[in-house]
């Protein structure tokens, strides 16, 4: 993978700008791009390489965005704002740590989705993507026709009679604020023991790239079991539209 095509992956995949530091940065992370002198990405190469493909990135200062995202620069400096007021009032370490629920699922359940690890929303409500803006419920009841439902039994309801289990790959994490790149010393669920026991299991689905990303870190893929990376549900990808992010995630059923 050359090294506009991994910022064009993230970009894409995070589906928002981001500085050419933060680019940077994640991709030293994840590794999809290696120097031959095998020196980290810099944020000046960054630059100078989303300058050379203005047909792909838009630039805005030193905040990078696909061109068909458009710039999201004041998104991001609010987002990073309440990341600093949030460490403002946190008093305690141990509020950093953030844990994952138990999974959805029953004996029949075919197709796992596998977020990273729930937002702080839902952690507070004790439920599956619970934020009014994450699309996760809307996108499962319009590619497979259903209403969408209101109450969280019923949602619990629909997916287990669409033989469709939820999860996230992370157990434990440190993290600020609900952000996937701001998760740090995460813990992974038992997934192995899950796949064991779910006999019926042949779709993983990943809800976002960092939660594709931590289970290739811990875990094995399957050969008897298709793997598909799909767009996250997120609020933080709201520039992917509705019928695209439809799209994208109907690929689940053929």
């Amino acid at each position: 993978m050359t090294l506009h095509e991994a910022i064009e992956k993230l970009l894409e995949l995070t589906g928002r700008s981001m500085t050419t530091q933060q680019i940077a940065d994640e991709l030293n992370k994840y590794g999809w791009y290696k120097k031959k002198d095998g020196s980290k990405i810099s944020a000046f190469q960054i630059h100078g390489r989303t300058k050379n493909y203005a047909h792909l990135f838009n630039r805005d200062g030193s905040f990078v965005s696909l061109n068909e995202q458009g710039s999201s620069k004041s998104q991001t400096i609010t987002t990073s704002s309440k990341q600093k007021t949030a460490k403002k009032a946190t008093t305690s370490p141990s509020s950093l740590t953030k844990k994952s629920f138990a999974p959805i699922s029953n004996s029949d359940t075919t197709i796992l989705i596998l977020g990273t690890m729930p937002g702080d929303t839902s952690l507070e409500q004790g439920e599956y993507y619970s934020h009014p803006r994450n699309r996760f419920w809307k996108i499962i009841s319009k590619i497979t026709n259903r209403s969408t439902p209101q109450i969280y039994t019923e949602k619990i309801e629909l997916l287990l009679e669409l033989n469709i289990g939820i999860w996230d790959v992370a157990h434990k994490v440190k993290r600020m604020g609900s952000l996937d790149m701001d998760i740090m010393d995460e813990e992974p669920n038992d997934l192995d023991d899950f796949i064991e026991k779910h006999k019926n299991l042949n779709i993983i689905a990943f809800n976002g790239i960092k939660s594709q990303i931590l289970f290739d870190k811990y875990f094995d893929r399957k050969k008897e079991i298709k793997y598909f990376n799909l767009p996250s549900s997120s609020p933080a990808n709201a520039s992917i539209d509705f019928e695209k992010l439809c799209k994208l995630w109907s690929t689940i059923f053929r």
